[in-house]
C-alpha cells in the first residue's frame, strides 16, 4: 500500500477506504518527519466560530495580527479544488532549561518564551508539512494539498481540536493529553477524503489556575483573552508602554509562558527529543546590556534562528530596557542615559526615561534632568516629568504601589530551591530554581503581595542559606529566622502547629487537627498544610497519614523520604519503600 499511487475517483467506503489505509500509513510515518502528534477532520466550515471571533473584536481583544476577513478564518478552501479534509499537527517542545544562567548585578538576563527556545518553529512545521505533502503526493499525484502556521487564515487551535490534538483549554490553548500545551500547531488543506478523527473529551474541570496566574488579567474569561492586556502581545509590539504594563512584563524579551507553566495538565512534560528545538541557555536568557548594542546584522546573526525575531530588534531592546528598570540595577544608570541623549527612537528614549525613575538615586535623577534639557518629543517629556516627579527630593515620597520581594536560588541534597524574603522576614520557599518556579511564585504574590516586583538579592537571603545548609548536614535542628507568613488565620493557626513538631518526630492530620481544638476539621487541616508557603523551615513534611504513611507532599514523596531521613524519623516501612 505505501507505494502504491491512489486515484482520487476510488469509491469511498469507510470500512475498506483506501483513504482509511493511507490515513493509518501516514500516521505511522509522521513521527520520521518530525510530527508527534496528527489529527484528521473534515473540511466544514467553522460556523459556530465565526460569531466568537466577532465578539472578540467587537470587545476589542484582537491583537491585529489576525486575518481580517472572518468569513476566510472559517472556511476552508483550496485554490483549484473543493476542500474535503483538513489535517492538524502537532510539534512537541521542551519546557525545561538545564542549568540555566542567572541574573547577576550589572549582569542581568531577560528571557524568552519557551515558544522561542530553539529553531523558529514557523521553518519546523513548515518543513514537517512538505515531507508530509510529498509522502501523500508520492501516493495520490492528483491530490491538492495547502499547508499553513498560525500566519494562514484559519484558526490554527480550532482546527486541531475538531481534529482530535487536544482540548481547548481555559488558557486559550490547545491542551494534548499526551504532549499538554507544549505543542505548536500546523494544518493542511486538501481534497482527500480522509475518514475523520474523534475529539478529545478531556477538559480543565474546575481548575482556573491560569486564569488565577495571569499577571495581567488578559484571559478574562474561560478560553477567552483579551489580546491587547496579554504580556505575549504586549512584548511584541512596537511603541512605548504604560507603567502597569512594564511592570508586569518584569524581564521578558519576548513572550510570556505563566498560564501554561500553572497548568496542571503540563506537570512533569517536557519534550527533549527534538534537537533542533533544544534552548542554547545564553540565548534565551540572554544579557541585557549587550542586547542594546545590537546592529541589525548582529541582531539577526544573534536571535534571527528564533521566532523571536520575527519583530525585529526594536521590541527587544525596548523589553531589555524594561527589564533592567525592573531590576532596579544601579549599574545600568550610565547606559541608560546614553539612551535617553542618543538613542534616536522615541520608545527607546522613553522607556529609558522611566526605567531611570524606577531605578531611582542621585545619579539616576541627574540622567533625567539632562533628558529634560534637550529632549524634543512630548511623549517622551511626559516620561521624564513623571521619572523627575518620582525622584525630586522636593516631591520624593516612598512609593508604595509595588512590594519589593527579594529572591535567590540554593543548591541543596534535594534539588534547587528558591528562597524569598521581604524586608519583614522569609516569605516563600518552591522546589525547582526562579527560573522555573517563576508562575507559581507570581500566583503566590497575586494573592498575597499584591504588585510585588522581584529582585535577586542574595546577601538578603544568606542567613537563610547558612541554617539551610546546616540542616542538610546535620547541624541544626531547628531554624532561627525572621518569618512573614502571609495566609488566612486557619492557615496561620496550623501553619504555628506544624513549627511546634518537634525534629525527629512525625505527626498525623488528625493529631494536628487536635493540637488546635479542631479535632473534626482533618480536611481543612490537610489543605492548609498542603498550602504551607515554606516548606522545610516550617516543617509540613513531619505530617504523615494516620497508619504512618508517607502523604502527598508539595516537593515530591521522594523528597519528604530524604527529609525523614535526614530528620532520623522514617519508619520501618517507608525506609524498606525508600529502597533502605
Amino acid at each position: 500500500m505505501k507505494n502504491e499511487i491512489i486515484s482520487l475517483q476510488t469509491s469511498y467506503a469507510p470500512s475498506t477506504s483506501p483513504w482509511e489505509q493511507l490515513k493509518r500509513d501516514i500516521q505511522e510515518a509522521a513521527p520520521s518527519m518530525g510530527i508527534d502528534d496528527i489529527g484528521f477532520t473534515t473540511a466544514d466550515p467553522f460556523v459556530s466560530l465565526k460569531s466568537l471571533l466577532q465578539e472578540q473584536r467587537d470587545r476589542g481583544y484582537d491583537s491585529g495580527f489576525e486575518e481580517p476577513d472572518l468569513d476566510k478564518r472559517v472556511t476552508p478552501t483550496l485554490a483549484t479544488s473543493q476542500p474535503a479534509s483538513l489535517i492538524a499537527i502537532a510539534v512537541a517542545y521542551p519546557s525545561k532549561m538545564v542549568n540555566p544562567p542567572k541574573s547577576e548585578s550589572g549582569a542581568n538576563r531577560g528571557i524568552l518564551a519557551r515558544t522561542a527556545w530553539g529553531r523558529d518553529y514557523h521553518h519546523v512545521l513548515r518543513e514537517a508539512m512538505e515531507k508530509l505533502e510529498k509522502f501523500i503526493k508520492d501516493r495520490v499525484p492528483e491530490a491538492v494539498i495547502e499547508n499553513m502556521v498560525d500566519t494562514g487564515a484559519l484558526v490554527d487551535r480550532a482546527v486541531a481540536e475538531r481534529a482530535g490534538i487536544g482540548f481547548s483549554g481555559k488558557n486559550c490553548l490547545i491542551i494534548s493529553p499526551k504532549w499538554g500545551s507544549w505543542i505548536y500547531l500546523g494544518e493542511m488543506v486538501t481534497n482527500i477524503p480522509f475518514p475523520p478523527d474523534t475529539q478529545v473529551t478531556e477538559d480543565c474541570g474546575e481548575c482556573t489556575k491560569c486564569i488565577d496566574a495571569c499577571p495581567t488579567g488578559a484571559i478574562v474569561a474561560p478560553g477567552q483573552l483579551n489580546a491587547q492586556r496579554c504580556i505575549s502581545f504586549l512584548t511584541q509590539t512596537k511603541g512605548l508602554l504604560n507603567e502597569d504594563q512594564m511592570v508586569k512584563i518584569g524581564n521578558r524579551l519576548y513572550g510570556c509562558d505563566t498560564c501554561q507553566i500553572v497548568c496542571p495538565k503540563n506537570r512533569g512534560k517536557n519534550w527533549e527529543h527534538n534537537e533542533q528545538l533544544l534552548p542554547d541557555p545564553e540565548l534565551v536568557k540572554s544579557l541585557l546590556f549587550p542586547i542594546l548594542d545590537l546592529s541589525n546584522r548582529e541582531f539577526k546573526e544573534k536571535f534571527g534562528v528564533s521566532a523571536a525575531a520575527w519583530r525585529g530588534k526594536k521590541p527587544i531592546q525596548r523589553n531589555a530596557i524594561i527589564a533592567l528598570g525592573n531590576f532596579k540595577d544601579r549599574t545600568a544608570v550610565p547606559r541608560l542615559e546614553e539612551v535617553l541623549l542618543h538613542d534616536e527612537r522615541v520608545e527607546m528614549r522613553g522607556t529609558a526615561a522611566w526605567a531611570l525613575g524606577r531605578i531611582g538615586g542621585d545619579e539616576a535623577l541627574n540622567s533625567i534632568m539632562k533628558g529634560i534639557a534637550v529632549e524634543q518629543d512630548e511623549s517622551v517629556q511626559d516620561m521624564l516629568k513623571k521619572a523627575q516627579d518620582k525622584l525630586q527630593p522636593a516631591q520624593m515620597e516612598v512609593d508604595n504601589s509595588h512590594e519589593v520581594i527579594y529572591y535567590d536560588e540554593i543548591t541543596t541534597p534535594i534539588g534547587v530551591l528558591t528562597l524569598c524574603t521581604t524586608e519583614i522576614g522569609i516569605c516563600l520557599v518552591e522546589f525547582g530554581s526562579f527560573f522555573i518556579r517563576e508562575a507559581n511564585i507570581q500566583q503566590w504574590a497575586r494573592i498575597w503581595a499584591k504588585e510585588a516586583i522581584f529582585i535577586q538579592d542574595g546577601t538578603r537571603l544568606n542567613e537563610v542559606r547558612i541554617q539551610l545548609e546546616q540542616y542538610f548536614s546535620n547541624e541544626r535542628k531547628q531554624f532561627d529566622l525572621p518569618m512573614d507568613m502571609r495566609g488566612t488565620p486557619f492557615q496561620l493557626q496550623v501553619w504555628t502547629a506544624l513549627a511546634d513538631i518537634p525534629y525527629g518526630d512525625t505527626s498525623s492530620y488528625k493529631q494536628l487537627a487536635e493540637s488546635i481544638d479542631r479535632p473534626k476539621a482533618i480536611r481543612a487541616v490537610g489543605g492548609a498544610n498542603n498550602k504551607n508557603p515554606v516548606p522545610i523551615i516550617i516543617p509540613c513534611h513531619r505530617v504523615i497519614g494516620a497508619q504512618g504513611e508517607l502523604v502527598g507532599y508539595g516537593g515530591g514523596l521522594e523528597i519528604k523520604r530524604h527529609l525523614l531521613s535526614v530528620e532520623g524519623s522514617l519508619s520501618e516501612r517507608n525506609q524498606i519503600r525508600n529502597g533502605k
